[in-house]
């Protein structure tokens, strides 16, 4: 990963071959970051994506081969034991331009994938919501 410092965050490049979640994890663990909202393009193959089902309280999985282009990912950076949690969606497009999409869990990057990281020293945890399965942010206030 290549990165420049902005006054935000970061603007960030992902190398053909880098695993996207990895190299993110890595990345906040390296900057020390808190919490940050990602966005970003690109193109990358080997995805596994998903959607949250609330009746079996998982996530299910759809692995994707060939290479698709990233017309949108966007999430956040939280911690859930001790760990970066990256929670980012993607929009994919393939050879046949129809769009599809769902949480990510991996992605190879065929050509590059651009990032920009708005970041926050302020930690935000993640929880276990015992009803639902998800892991929810922890937040303190409420209206």
């Amino acid at each position: 990963m290549k990165f420049t410092g902005t006054e935000f965050g970061y603007i960030a490049r992902l190398e053909p071959g880098e695993e996207i979640i990895a190299s993110l994890s890595s990345f906040v663990k390296a900057r020390a970051i808190g919490t940050a909202s990602i966005s970003g393009i690109g193109a990358a193959g080997e995805l596994s994506i998903g959607y949250f089902d609330r009746s079996k309280k998982e996530y299910i999985k759809k692995g994707l081969s060939g290479e698709y282009e990233i017309l949108s990912l966007t999430g956040n950076v939280s911690h859930f034991g001790g760990e970066p949690w990256i929670h980012v969606h993607v929009v994919l497009s393939g050879a046949d331009f129809a769009a599809l999409g769902g949480h990510l869990f991996s992605g190879k990057v065929t050509v590059t994938v651009e990032l920009a990281l708005v970041v926050s020293d302020e930690r935000i945890e993640r929880k276990e919501d015992a009803a639902s399965g998800f892991r929810r942010l922890e937040l303190e206030q409420s209206l």
